[in-house]
């Protein structure tokens, strides 16, 4: 809640009264020094055990309350989240959640500026930041679908290629990496009709016969059961991808951000 004025004052003050250099300013960033990345090691201990102790103060049957901030990259389906949070809301209503959808560089960003406590992602963060740690949450597959006007049971590449597809983003590759999988070749010119970003918009738009793309398959099923998605199949595995969670390297979280983080691990990793 400061500006940065106000932070690089009181960082100018802390290595003045302690007559040394915490900091290497390169560019605008940041960088620790030696002493600074000491004095923050212990820091970080002497902080994780003063919030235990503090926990332990908390009466017994006391509600959780507080905020949590959860960072997703755009794009992630509110199908996978949505019965999770209804349910944590329910039984901690002292609790608040806000839910960023930013880009994957973004969450890393946020993440180190401590402006979200923790975040999902589709790969690991820590390759960004070494400041932070990356679980893999679960695995999903992914599926080509399309409505019944332009399903094809087994199609060949240059069948695929012909078709009217949904993508995400104009710079992504996640249509020419189900390519690659399934033909083992390049997808060379593809008929790109939109570009959605998000899974639920991706899915609105083949569900209205505009193309076909691709979605994580427990998206999918849903509309397979009911016939209103057919599902491509090449006769190979299908395309899999994980989901990440993310968060900053031995941090003590407040409570209501530890059992929120807890949640995630336990429904989501089954």
């Amino acid at each position: 809640g400061l500006t940065r004025s106000a932070v690089s004052q009181s960082l100018s003050g802390l290595e003045r009264s302690l007559d040394a250099r915490l900091f290497n300013r390169v560019g605008k960033k940041l960088m620790l020094t030696l002493p600074g990345r000491r004095l923050f090691d212990t820091f970080r201990d002497y902080q994780r055990a003063l919030q235990s102790a503090v926990d332990t103060l908390r009466p017994e049957g006391r509600p959780i309350a507080g905020t949590v901030r959860l960072g997703l990259f755009i794009g992630f389906s509110k199908a996978k989240l949505t019965d999770l949070l209804s349910a944590f809301l329910r039984e901690n209503p002292g609790v608040q959640v806000k839910l960023l959808f930013v880009s994957q560089p973004e969450l890393s960003s946020l993440l180190v500026e401590g402006k979200i406590d923790f975040a999902l992602s589709i790969y690991p963060l820590k390759q960004e930041s070494r400041q932070i740690a990356s679980t893999r949450l679960f695995e999903e597959e992914l599926v080509l679908v399309s409505g019944k006007k332009w399903f094809i049971p087994r199609p060949a590449l240059n069948d695929v290629r012909a078709l009217p597809i949904i993508d995400y983003y104009q710079n992504g590759q996640l249509v020419r990496s189900w390519i690659r999988h399934h033909f083992g070749r390049d997808a060379g010119t593809l008929n790109i009709r939109a570009y959605g970003a998000a899974i639920d918009f991706v899915l609105e738009l083949i569900l209205k016969q505009v193309g076909v793309g691709i979605v994580p398959k427990y998206v999918a099923e849903p509309y397979i059961e009911k016939r209103r998605l057919f599902q491509i199949r090449t006769g190979r595995t299908e395309l899999a991808d994980s989901i990440w969670l993310n968060e900053i390297r031995d941090f003590h979280h407040e409570p209501a951000a530890r059992l929120l983080l807890t949640r995630l691990r336990a429904e989501l990793s089954a």
